[in-house]
């Protein structure tokens, strides 16, 4: 006879606590300049900006988001800066690559040509604001884990 072993199975993880540490992560290192620095690239501007908006459009979209309706709509304010953030960085890359004579790699860093984006100084100071706007809905979570 074969022993049966039960496999425990995996708790699946909540969507919402994943989507709002994704969003707090990026929100946190652009608020606080950790994300800048020597190795910070056009790339990973992109990145961080395309995953603070996918989950930030997620959190105020989705019905299993148990954010309130005040932080929703100070979600929905930050959403509506997306798209020229977006544009002014892609811009930013390919004026930077015109300038010095190369192709934009991914791996190419260039902090300073990104710091220098008015619109990615606007992105830090929004999100900085957003941050202390939204108040502390990963706190008042019991499921969330930082």
């Amino acid at each position: 006879m074969l022993a049966m072993t039960e496999i425990p199975c995996a708790e699946a993880e909540d969507r919402f606590v994943s989507t709002l540490r994704t969003f707090l992560q990026h929100a946190g290192a652009i608020a606080s300049g950790k994300a800048e620095g020597d190795a910070f690239s056009w790339f990973l501007a992109a990145e961080y900006q395309w995953e603070m908006e996918t989950a930030c459009a997620w959190l105020v979209e989705s019905p299993a988001s148990r954010l309130s309706d005040a932080d929703k709509a100070t979600l929905r304010h930050f959403l509506g800066n997306m798209p020229e953030i977006r544009q002014a960085i892609v811009a930013g890359r390919r004026e930077a690559a015109d300038r010095n004579g190369r192709g934009a790699a991914p791996e190419w860093a260039d902090w300073l040509a990104i710091a220098a984006l008015p619109r990615w100084n606007d992105f830090t100071v929004r999100t900085a604001i957003l941050l202390s706007q939204l108040g502390t809905p990963a706190r008042n979570d019991d499921r969330f884990a930082a």
